[in-house]
């Protein structure tokens, strides 16, 4: 009678589950969206797709990042907390020699992105901002409930942004899934809820999922190969909503399997739904492993490549802050270009702007680029203080430092070093890029006042190369030329002051 009730409660729950498709229904709260057994996956395990060699060198695979946010560009997650995130997952995949990289690092506003309540729906939308070649990941504000989901063999996924951070396993897991691991639990998300099942009652031979009776894993190992997961060392587990560990590591509860069997749930797994501090540093299982080495193998829609073997992460100690000079006052408080010095092996920067230099804290703002300069528009207060410092990062190895520079500058009323709209618009600096050898030529037009100016000529390290100062000039102009026959090729900083308001060009000199 007890294993009726058991039974009858799986059958009636699945029947009311596939009343709508599984890629229509609303996600489990803080869990995993989409859950398949893909049909590559049932073919590797059945001996039909031969193993692949696991690679002696370590594999890399090309990553796009994109950071959504609302429409009106607001709710964006904090790229640190990501790319703590992010070397948590390439942690978790080490031991099988696969790693990831960063191709890029885009902003996307989409609210119907940002805040989606199906998978069908956010699959949709990624699908259409997808590009070839790379894994897209997306990190949302809401992906209906789910901390994120991926289906097997595509070349996305979808992570909500509070589900990230030095212990968060999420990404790792839907990794998994892009690789088309299986839960550890397969087929019991059909069951809706830890509460359904009779823990102390004999479990059925199956459960009903995606229109298929899947058998249920055995203690003594004897269906492994075609139960759940299908893998043979991963333990038996019939939890399919989060749950916390003992101390021991295992489930609060036993469960019993078809044999009358009585077993604990060990924790540990990635493709499990654990608490993400119940995972240790195996997260995979051999076989898991030897699964997704041999699909990354046969992939056609991104390729991995050994590009990263000689890769050098950025140091922060390279880092040099140029301009707005520290403590500068500014005029314009919609317009501020924030210039530093370009860092070996840094291919991103992160740039922080706060009130306050107790960067630990809440933050005012945080930007990306490839650049290294970025220019803030319409975020800031007049007359009120700010403070901002850059972060190098490398492509492959994103751990890295803050530079020990933290400047500050002020929007206020007194011109002194004001990065001035008129006078940009007055300034042509030609030819550009100028030829190593060719004069570079200043021209002013139209100033609309006689003054005094300043240039100076500064490299990526923050040095001054060439400077004239107190030149006395008239409001219709003034013609000035520099040589460039001592310059090596590169880029630098033209800095031109008229009368204590600033104008920064950047400068290229071509061999």
């Amino acid at each position: 009678m007890n294993q009726l009730k058991f039974s009858l409660a799986v059958l009636l729950l699945a029947a009311f589950s596939f009343s709508l498709s599984a890629q229509e229904q609303p996600l489990a709260e803080q869990g995993c969206g989409i859950s398949i057994k893909s049909d590559w996956l049932t073919k590797y395990q059945a001996g039909d797709i031969p193993r692949a060699e696991k690679s002696l060198v370590t594999e890399y695979i090309p990553m796009r990042l994109v950071i959504v946010g609302e429409t009106d560009g607001s709710g964006y997650v904090d790229p640190l907390k990501v790319l703590k995130t992010f070397q948590v997952l390439n942690e978790d995949f080490a031991n099988s020699n696969i790693q990831f990289y960063l191709t890029s690092i885009d902003y996307l506003n989409k609210t119907s992105l940002y805040n989606h309540s199906t998978t069908s729906t956010g699959s949709n939308l990624a699908f259409r901002e997808n590009q070839p070649n790379v894994i897209n990941t997306y990190i949302v504000g809401t992906a209906g409930g789910a901390c994120g989901y991926a289906t097997p063999r595509t070349n996305y996924l979808i992570m909500d942004k509070d589900c990230m951070g030095t212990i968060d396993r999420t990404w790792s897991h839907e990794m998994g899934h892009v690789f088309t691991l299986a839960h550890t639990f397969y087929g019991w998300e059909g069951v809706g809820e830890i509460s359904n099942i009779e823990l102390t009652e004999r479990a059925p031979n199956t459960v009903r999922y995606r229109g298929e009776d899947i058998p249920v894993e055995r203690v003594d190992s004897s269906n492994c190969a075609t139960a759940a997961d299908g893998f043979c060392d991963t333990s038996p587990d019939y939890l399919m909503e989060r749950w916390a560990c003992t101390f021991d590591g295992i489930y609060r509860d036993s469960l019993t399997d078809p044999d009358s069997t009585r077993f604990a749930v060990n924790a540990g797994n990635i493709m499990s739904y654990v608490s993400d501090n119940c995972l240790g540093e195996d997260g995979f299982s051999d076989e898991q492993e030897m699964a997704m080495i041999t699909n990354l193998a046969a992939r056609n829609d991104f390729r991995s490549n050994t590009s990263g073997a000689g890769a050098v992460a950025a140091n922060g100690e390279d880092m040099n802050l140029l301009l707005p000079e520290n403590n500068a006052t500014l005029e314009n408080s919609d317009y501020v270009e924030l210039h530093w010095n370009a860092v070996p092996n840094a291919d991103f920067y992160i740039v922080q702007i706060n009130t306050s230099t107790n960067f630990n804290g809440g933050v005012f703002n945080t930007y990306t680029t490839t650049d290294t300069t970025y220019t803030i528009e319409e975020d800031l207060t007049p007359n009120r203080r700010y403070f901002w410092r850059v972060r190098p990062v490398n492509r492959y190895l994103v751990e890295s430092d803050f530079g020990e520079q933290t400047f500050r500058f002020r929007n206020g009323e007194f011109p002194v070093a004001t990065i001035d709209a008129g006078l940009n618009a007055a300034i042509t600096v030609a030819p550009n890029p100028v030829f190593g050898g060719q004069d570079l030529r200043i021209n002013g037009q139209d100033l609309g006042e006689n003054g005094t100016l300043t240039y100076a000529l500064i490299d990526p390290a923050g040095r001054t190369m060439i400077s004239r100062e107190n030149i006395r000039v008239n409001a219709s102009g003034f013609n000035e030329r520099l040589q460039t026959s001592t310059l090596a090729a590169g880029v630098y900083f033209l800095r031109i002051q008229l009368n204590g308001k600033l104008v920064t060009r950047r400068v290229m000199v071509t061999p």
